[in-house]
């Protein structure tokens, strides 16, 4: 079916025949050599339809057809091509699979793992697998097509992204999970995790938690080794006491010498243990070498002031003064990080200090004056109700300035109340709050501490007053006072460290996995400070051997990007120089064996059971390829669906419309030359 429209006035289309007609008249009027009446009516006629129907072309009528599409149900083949399944048969499954349904369905294959790629696989590399993230980008390939299943083989392991139960209850698709992989726990040992700090100064301890996890490994006795390059700093023997054991030890390592540290830590492997590639984990760590000084003011006495000085003064990198702050006269520029506690008097000092770009921490408490603070900075802003509240810590979990430890968290909880200034919280948008406020079993969404990295400046501010007891009661209950020391050194260690200042900078990460791709990003600025790509920058990467790989930088709009591919397992380093200048940057990057993928392998058959019974679809396994097929045919989304179409294109461009013309204008001509009137 079709039908014409134009948009134009429908008397033009009156014209055009008026036109036809007027031409005819015009022509054979006069043509006295054509006798027969009948003849002369018919030229007549033929001249009137192509004179007509050329200017009816000219004013560029449109032709509306109508099309029925018949759109066959849609199965969705997509592969687990994690390194967790390269043992296993999933590709010649997925393969059967695949030319059993395609005369019946319209299939499309993927396989997945670190990104999303067409067709299936014969290797399994991947070193991680996000669930959600494959879920999504499919539903954004396939939103509104007529898709009967979603068939995925997997073994049920992801390592990455949120846990796909939460998608798969609003999925648009019917989830088909083909299960591969052992659902038995093998003998396995692994460091599951570690937690440490990415920086620490010279000359000082900093601590490194290591959790082991340990399956059907009972009574038997590993060892744990921590390694500074081949220089051996500890080693511990380990009781397996369960056949799912998990054992958090706690390490401390001397920052001996400065510059970017490798640190390994191995475990024993056990007889009959297959995965042996998780029994070892590699950290790095930033030791640098400065001296920094810390300056305290106060207008009162109080027992926060000593409760601070005692984390400050336990790290031999910190100057710290202390001044009353009317009596304040020296440079504040020689300081690194002034802390204020108070806020009652000395306004004008204040205000002076504030104004240099030197970190602050502000202790706001009892006595402050809060009209001033808000005029001090502007990442929050507080309408005070003249009274104070007792408040508790409540940790934030989506902080991410710095971590902080298990142990922290869970004393956090245990803390005495402080008390806070009580109003109205307003916080600007470019702040992280570390602790929000609790008031009896509530927990508010008003900070307690938080930080601002605004205009190449750093804040930190805590509402209370009367942490002290924080500390007293910590060792009290522990015999130590580490959860307060780490909450504040931490706390002072980040306001302290400064962003890279350097006109030549160069981000990587120290530790790849191998068959992952290393990438370098760079940036350079002139002498203004403002990015720049005029230079070339080259970068020259040195194996174990010597041998050298040159390479240079491409260029971005405002930035520099290099993806160097992927390096067999060593250690390297690299030289970056930037063409035409002295600036240039040395570093060094491991290339580990370790994968994600085989930290666990014990496939989670539970979970695909739950995605499908969510989705709307049902589990499988590998040997049920004939099953799934015909579960899917009879399933009520197995439907054709019947699309109508419309197609709209201009008259003039249809192909038959210029055969009709072209026909009735060869058709006058043949009679006219027949009856020789040419």
């Amino acid at each position: 079916m079709f039908d014409i429209s134009t948009n134009l006035p429908s008397w033009l289309i009156f014209l055009a025949l008026f036109i036809g007609v007027a031409y005819a008249i015009f022509l054979y009027q006069k043509e006295d050599k054509i006798e027969n009446i009948w003849l002369k009516r018919i030229l007549f006629l033929f001249r009137t339809l192509v004179v007509s129907f050329l200017f009816f072309l000219l004013l560029g009528p449109l032709v509306n057809s109508y099309i029925k599409e018949k759109e066959k149900p849609i199965i969705i083949v997509a592969q687990d091509a994690s390194a967790s399944l390269k043992d296993t048969d999933i590709y010649n499954q997925l393969s059967y699979f695949r030319n059993k349904v395609e005369d019946d369905f319209e299939v499309f294959s993927f396989h997945f793992s670190d990104d999303l790629q067409e067709g299936l696989s014969v290797e399994n590399r991947g070193n991680q697998t996000n669930y959600t993230a494959f879920f999504d980008e499919v539903e954004s390939k396939f939103m509104g097509r007529n898709v009967a299943a979603l068939v995925f083989a997997t073994d049920g392991l992801y390592n990455v992204g949120e846990n796909p139960i939460y998608k798969a209850n609003s999925t648009v698709f019917p989830l088909y999970p083909i299960a591969f992989g052992d659902s038995i726990q093998q003998k396995d040992l692994r460091i599951k995790n570690v937690e440490y700090n990415e920086i620490a100064f010279m000359g000082n301890d900093f601590p490194v938690e290591v959790m082991i996890a340990a399956h059907s490994c009972k009574n038997n006795n590993v060892e744990l080794k921590l390694f500074d390059g081949d220089r051996l700093l500890h080693k511990e023997k380990i009781k397996i006491k369960s056949n799912d054991f998990h054992h958090k030890i706690p390490l401390t390592i001397y920052a001996k010498q400065k510059g970017l540290r490798q640190y390994k830590l191995q475990l024993s492997n056990i007889v009959g243990e297959k995965n042996t590639i998780n029994n070892s984990y590699e950290i790095f760590v930033d030791v640098i070498d400065s001296k920094y000084n810390i300056l305290l003011l106060s207008d009162y006495s109080h027992p926060d002031i000593a409760a601070l000085k005692s984390v400050l003064s336990k790290n031999k990198h910190y100057s710290i003064e202390f001044f009353k702050i009317q009596e304040f006269d020296r440079n504040i520029n020689k300081y690194n990080l002034v802390v204020i506690f108070g806020l009652s008097n000395g306004l004008e000092k204040i205000n002076a200090i504030v104004d240099v770009k030197v970190p602050l921490l502000f202790f706001v408490g009892a006595s402050a004056n809060i009209n001033q603070f808000n005029n001090l900075q502007n990442a929050i802003s507080v309408k005070e109700r003249n009274s104070l509240q007792e408040v508790t810590p409540n940790e934030n979990k989506q902080f991410s300035l710095f971590t902080i430890s298990d142990e922290l968290s869970k004393i956090l909880m245990q803390f005495p109340p402080v008390h806070s200034p009580f109003g109205d919280y307003r916080i600007s948008t470019n702040t992280q709050v570390l602790l929000h406020q609790k008031i009896g079993k509530i927990t508010t969404e008003k900070p307690l501490l938080f930080f601002q990295n605004s205009s190449n400046k750093k804040i930190g501010v805590f509402f209370g007053e009367g942490f002290w007891k924080w500390k007293l009661m910590e060792f009290f209950e522990q015999k130590h006072n580490d959860a307060f020391d780490e909450l504040f050194a931490k706390t002072t260690q980040y306001l302290l460290l400064t962003d890279d200042k350097s006109q030549f900078r160069l981000k990587h990460e120290h530790k790849v996995n191998a068959n992952s791709t290393i990438i370098f990003e760079a940036e350079l600025y002139n002498e203004s400070y403002e990015l720049i790509t005029q230079n070339d920058i080259s970068i020259i990467i040195t194996d174990e051997n010597s041998k050298e790989y040159p390479f240079i930088f491409s260029k971005l709009k405002k930035s520099y990007h290099l993806n160097v591919g992927s390096f067999a397992v060593g250690e390297y380093s690299f030289i970056a120089k930037v063409d035409g200048t002295e600036l240039q940057k040395k570093g060094s990057f491991s290339v580990i064996p370790f994968q994600m993928e085989m930290i666990q392998t014990k496939a989670n058959h539970q979970l695909l059971f739950n995605l499908a019974d969510q989705s709307g679809g049902s589990l499988f396994f590998h040997n049920q390829m004939d099953f799934l097929y015909e579960k899917i045919k009879k399933s009520e989304n197995n439907k054709t669906i019947i699309h109508n179409k419309e197609k709209v294109q201009e008259m003039i461009n249809i192909p038959w419309i210029l055969f009709i013309l072209l026909l009735l204008i060869l058709t006058e001509w043949f009679v006219r030359r027949f009856n020789g009137l040419y």
